[in-house]
């Protein structure tokens, strides 16, 4: 490697010629020593010729690097010397490998990119001299592209020299260089003007604590209303109606994103309707509903949670059969407490689908009146009693679908038996918004229950409907 190396530097030393405002000179074998006296001619022998004062000052400069050159490599080799004088500039790591072939010579050679006219009547401005003041930016750039030179005309008289090219060059290891950062004095004094601090603490003022809030709220709400106008002579007959529904839903859940959620729900439904029929009252109560439900679970796995649920719901207002006082309904009359422990499903896409199925395969319910007016067989409650409690088992599923950007699809189902008996519902809300305040709903609520009494010609399903527009508020 140091003969290849002495080869390329003695050659595009003296071979390469590209030194400022000196000719090219032929290669020589060894080192010569020029005087100021007369020098025979190698071309004529016999003839002593004076050689030119800047010529005997190249020669010089030539033997001083050569002799350095030399010093140099038997100084390198030297392992047990320490180096010191040798200077390094990464700018010239082409000249100083093996002889290696480089394509940037050959595309520099052959392009006019950086080639731009002189146009010699145009004076220097002073900014451009102004410019020569400034640190050089391009000197590496420069370097390389005299490099480059000198390199090329190594490739066209000494090819055979070349061993290597830039592609081997690639698959060489890099040499790692572990950097050792000396701390400053100045850190080694902050030492001692710190407070004195327990190990494992933090000063007050410099501790910054952000609590999580793992709860969410929410709710919706909503004014409804609907009227039909039917003439006293109409045909097929009929009466004028003017319908209201109001609604309330609020919600607050809590989810820590590992294991625990708990979910709270308040809702209530009121609806008014007039009664032109009803002699004894002006308006019913056709719709009215208070429910609270909560849920604590805790993750199994996957989607799936163990759950302990609670329900609780009664209506607002009392509801009276038509022209007659006779009580259907009021205020805790009926009652319904529905408690159980099983498992629960969720799969959760956010603005399109939320679905919850609830399973309990251990639930307990107690259905009550506060009224003695009422009968108790129509709400599950044997005849003479108040209160009715059954075991059984219950499935509940629950999800809010937005079918389209304006349609959505809120629906409950649930099946609740105690092996003998059986009370299912299924309550669906179709929500059609026209913007943030106004929308047209419809409700359909279906409910079968086998345990209550009827009358022979009655069915035991039961369906309720309602078609409304009004306002209509998120949060």
């Amino acid at each position: 490697m140091k003969k290849s190396i002495g080869v390329l530097l003695s050659v595009l030393s003296i071979g390469g010629g590209y030194t400022s405002g000196m000719a090219a000179v032929p290669a020589m074998s060894q080192t010569a020593v020029v005087n100021d006296s007369l020098v025979e001619s190698s071309f004529l022998p016999g003839t002593f010729i004076q050689p030119g004062q800047e010529k005997v000052k190249f020669y010089r400069l030539i033997n001083g690097f050569r002799k350095q050159y030399e010093d140099a490599m038997e100084r390198w080799d030297d392992i047990y010397l320490i180096i010191t004088g040798l200077r390094t500039d990464p700018d010239y790591y082409k000249l100083v490998i093996p002889a290696t072939y480089f394509s940037d010579p050959i595309a520099e050679s052959m392009s006019i990119d950086a080639w731009k006219p002189k146009i010699p009547f145009v004076k220097q401005t002073l900014f451009e001299k102004e410019l020569e003041k400034v640190p050089d930016l391009e000197k590496s750039k420069r370097i390389d592209e005299g490099v480059n030179r000198q390199l090329l005309y190594f490739y066209t008289h000494y090819p055979q020299l070349v061993k290597l090219n830039e592609e081997q060059l690639k698959t060489l290891d890099v040499p790692q260089v572990t950097v050792v950062e000396q701390k400053s004095a100045k850190e080694e004094v902050k030492k001692f003007i710190q407070p004195n601090i327990p190990s494992g603490q933090v000063v007050d003022k410099d501790l910054l604590v952000f609590k999580p809030n793992f709860w969410t709220k929410g709710g919706n709400s909503y004014l409804q209303f609907s009227q039909n106008y039917i003439s006293d002579n109409w045909y097929k007959g009929g009466e004028s109606t003017v319908s209201l529904l109001s609604g309330f839903v609020w919600q607050a859940n809590y989810d820590d994103k590992q294991r625990t959620q708990i979910e709270n729900k308040i809702e209530w439904k009121l609806g008014f309707i007039t009664a032109p029929s009803d002699t004894l009252h002006s308006y019913k109560a056709n719709n009215a509903l208070l429910r609270i439900s909560s849920k604590i679970g805790y993750k199994a796995i996957s989607n799936w949670y163990y759950t302990l649920s609670g329900e609780f719901k009664t209506q607002f207002f009392s509801n009276y059969e038509t022209n007659t006082n006779n009580l259907v309904s009021s205020f805790l009359s009926p009652a319904e407490l529905n408690l159980g422990l099983g498992m629960d499903y969720k799969y959760i896409k956010d603005g399109i689908c939320n679905l919850s199925v609830l399973i309990n395969p251990i639930n307990y319910t107690l259905y009550s009146i506060a009224d003695d007016r009422l009968d108790p067989t129509k709400f599950n409650i044997k005849e003479g009693h108040k209160r009715e409690s059954v075991w059984g088992s219950k499935v509940e599923a629950t999800w809010k679908w937005k079918l389209m950007e304006t349609l959505m699809w809120e629906s409950r189902f649930s099946y609740t038996t105690n092996y003998e008996k059986v009370l299912a519902e299924w309550e669906n809300t179709f929500t059609f918004t026209f913007n943030k305040y106004l929308s047209t709903k419809l409700f359909f609520h279906g409910r079968f229950d086998d345990g209550v009494t009827r009358e022979p010609d009655d069915s035991y399903l039961q369906l309720q409907e309602l078609l409304s527009f009004g306002l209509n508020y998120t949060w």
